[in-house]
């Protein structure tokens, strides 16, 4: 039977430098750790036969703090040459050459970015806005060593956050030409049973519709618009397969270094995810999904009109 999954999510290493105020990192790690090389192959020969048309290297760390993260890289495209790989990263380190060499396999790389200066620094604790400075400073002295790999900047917009995007845009994006756009995403929340306790009004909404055409992500959607049961493939460090990178603290439905890729695939917690989701009926994993509850949210941005006062 041909495998459906064309869009892998795999966390290599949970190590992190930070403590981002909208990430459950820190409810979900309990032992920071790297996957070995040998590993990786070991992963990549069970998922070979999968179709994947993208695949994001990341997780619940710091993909560049993996000290043979090119190699990560470089072994992935091996076994899937055609898959669009995508890596974000928090810029909080100086580029090295594991960085540089990362790039020559990354179709796209997402620069982490919320807010400017002291709210950026809030935000992703203990960040510094200096620091940023200086590793865009580097990719700016290194263009042809970064002019294949397409550098985005990944905003998420939060109440802290969402009246500084023209700030950043000026002190960012018209400074570093090699940006190629800007990606708004309204934050959400990672954890079973919990949700985002962020409340949109309609003094954010207003704010943000400005630059509505940043704004990512699908709007109407139901669950049966959810492509994770059935499509997607999402791995953590310790090789346990969950259901979606929207759920990270939930039980695996099995794990690659021991269990087959078939029985992983056809696990009655999958299957059952499937058809629930395709009748709109959720169950308990997916009932309090935050991309349901943003989903008007992101409808209200992007219809948003100013009621004219006569």
């Amino acid at each position: 039977m041909p495998y459906e999954v064309d869009y892998v999510y795999l966390e290599t290493t949970t190590y992190c430098n930070l403590d981002c105020s909208f990430c459950n990192r820190r409810d979900v790690v309990k032992h920071a750790q790297h996957m070995g090389l040998e590993d990786w192959v070991v992963v990549q020969e069970r998922i070979k036969d999968f179709p994947i048309k993208e695949a994001k290297l990341m997780g619940l760390g710091e993909p560049f703090l993996h000290p043979q993260f090119s190699d990560i890289c470089r072994i992935f495209k091996e076994y899937h040459p055609n898959a669009n790989v995508i890596v974000a990263t928090n810029a909080q380190y100086t580029p090295n050459e594991n960085f540089y060499e990362s790039l020559k396999y990354i179709g796209q790389l997402y620069v982490s970015i919320d807010g400017i200066k002291d709210t950026y620094e809030s935000e992703r604790v203990p960040s510094k806005w200096s620091k940023l400075i200086s590793f865009l400073d580097d990719l700016e002295k290194n263009q042809a060593r970064i002019k294949d790999c397409d550098l985005v900047v990944n905003y998420v917009v939060t109440e802290k956050t969402y009246d500084q995007i023209d700030d950043l845009k000026k002190e960012i994006m018209d400074r570093y030409k090699f940006f190629s756009k800007l990606r708004l995403n309204i934050a959400q929340w990672w954890s079973e049973g919990e949700a985002l306790t962020i409340t949109f009004d309609s003094k954010i909404i207003k704010e943000v519709s400005k630059n509505k055409d940043l704004v990512m992500g699908k709007s109407p959607w139901n669950f049966s618009d959810c492509f994770w049961p059935s499509n997607g493939f999402y791995m953590s460090v310790n090789g346990d397969v969950k259901i979606c990178c929207l759920n990270t603290n939930t039980t695996p439905i099995g794990n690659v270094f021991k269990d087959n890729i078939d029985d992983i695939l056809n696990s009655k917690k999958r299957i059952s995810i499937q058809n629930a989701n395709a009748k709109n009926q959720p169950l308990d994993h997916c009932k309090a999904c935050d991309y349901k509850s943003l989903a008007p949210v992101i409808s209200k941005i992007r219809n948003y009109q100013e009621v004219a006062i006569i």
